[in-house]
């Protein structure tokens, strides 16, 4: 009886301690994904006047955004952007009467 109330005791200790651990690597690790803390919190996207955003997409570590409107006032357009810096690398702008 002794030896079971003590391997009880121990497997309690354990688990404990297990959790703590794991609580402690949450913890440490959690931080936004950014390896070295320079993750950004905002970021100004220009949107032409009378734009709309009508599509997002996350791939890769890059946000997609799809901008919907008039082709006229440049709508008509993709940015992709790095979500670790918040530096805009792309955009791709379609042409009203390209062939």
């Amino acid at each position: 009886m002794q030896a079971l109330k003590f391997l009880v005791i121990f497997m309690a200790v354990l688990i404990v301690a297990g959790m703590g651990l794991l609580a402690y690597g949450l913890i440490s690790r959690g931080g936004g994904g950014g390896s070295s803390g320079d993750s950004f919190a905002e970021v100004e996207v220009p949107l032409p006047e009378g734009c709309t955003i009508a599509e997002t997409e996350v791939a890769e570590n890059r946000l997609i955004l799809r901008f919907d409107g008039l082709a006229e006032r440049n709508c008509q357009q993709v940015v992709v952007i790095d979500m670790e810096s918040g530096k805009v690398l792309g955009q791709v702008r379609g042409v009203p009467g390209a062939p």
